[in-house]
């Protein structure tokens, strides 16, 4: 909880940049991880061992911060006057794994809305 606590409190240090904090947050994770990640937190572990384990829970931990964090960014962003236009992630190293993955989507989308016509 302290870590969730202090990505809000965060907000009142001097310079603090929601435009960095969004960037940062798309640099460092990309779609397929975000949602496995989400999976992971939301997964109900039976087996001990696994739910112990501390990379796992380790990883838990750092993610839901970084996710809070980029939540409080976006909230900034639309409570005060910056502009959020002018966030390029286009050289994030995620960024092209992001794309295709949109792209796979889009795919499958449109495959199953046409079976159901």
């Amino acid at each position: 909880m302290l870590a969730l606590e202090l990505a809000l409190y965060e907000i009142h240090d001097t310079g603090y940049d929601p435009i960095q904090k969004i960037t940062d947050f798309w640099k460092k994770y990309d779609l397929i991880s975000i949602q496995n990640t989400i999976n992971l937190l939301l997964k109900n572990h039976t087996d001990t061992n696994y739910m112990n384990e501390i990379y796992v829970v380790s990883h838990k931990q750092v993610f839901s911060a970084d996710l809070f964090r980029l939540l409080v960014a976006y909230f900034m962003t639309h409570t005060n006057p910056v502009a959020i236009d002018n966030i390029d992630i286009s050289d994030a190293e995620t960024t092209q794994v992001g794309r295709q993955e949109v792209s796979i989507t889009k795919r499958i989308h449109e495959f199953f809305g046409r079976i159901a016509e």
